[in-house]
């Protein structure tokens, strides 16, 4: 079983993947947010990003599956979670979800986390910091 001392400031995790207009979907019905610039091509198309944008929420989830799978894995709890929307990301965009350790509290179990989605040119489009206890 991995323990909060086998990880270090620096280490990182990151999965690539495309963002389907069907997760969209899924997750408009799970949030109940049928906000018609993620879902309405044509609406979307006559706002300032000129076609459907994925909801913020939906790239913040990724981070939420990452921190309690994968890394640091089971044992993560979410205390906190900032989140900056720097630039939208669209339906078929490829994107990097990246969760890099900024510190660790060894005394009291916690783990501060840089929480970034870049896009296949690695321009930033979300940014944050999350802070988990590590049981």
């Amino acid at each position: 079983m991995v323990e909060i001392k086998d990880f270090y400031v620096g280490q990182f995790y990151e999965k690539n993947f495309v963002v389907s207009e069907e997760a969209g979907m899924e997750f408009a019905k799970i949030s109940e947010d049928y906000n018609p610039i993620h879902l309405n091509s044509e609406a979307a198309s006559k706002s300032r990003f000129g076609k459907k944008i994925v909801h913020g929420m939906l790239i913040g989830s990724y981070f939420s599956g990452i921190i309690g799978n994968k890394f640091p894995g089971a044992g993560s709890v979410y205390i906190s979670q900032e989140i900056f929307f720097k630039r939208p990301v669209y339906y078929g965009s490829e994107v990097t979800i990246r969760v890099e350790i900024s510190d660790i509290n060894l005394e009291r179990k916690r783990i501060g986390l840089k929480t970034q989605c870049f896009d296949k040119d690695r321009s930033l489009l979300v940014d944050g910091n999350a802070k988990i206890l590590f049981e």
